[in-house]
């Protein structure tokens, strides 16, 4: 995600790379996810949003 992203991507992202990493659990989904959550949370979303609740 560069600069311009939207809340709604940064959310769809997080989300996404979450997904991914539950399905795989790999390392490289981990770091992913983790990058992806903090993008979000940086940018106000907050993890029950991120969780889907």
């Amino acid at each position: 995600m560069g600069a311009t992203a939207t809340r709604d991507e940064l959310l769809a992202e997080a989300r996404r790379a979450w997904k991914a990493y539950v399905q795989s659990g790999t390392d490289e989904d981990y770091v992913a996810a983790r990058a992806a959550t903090t993008a979000a949370r940086e940018a106000g979303i907050s993890l029950d949003e991120i969780r889907g609740q």
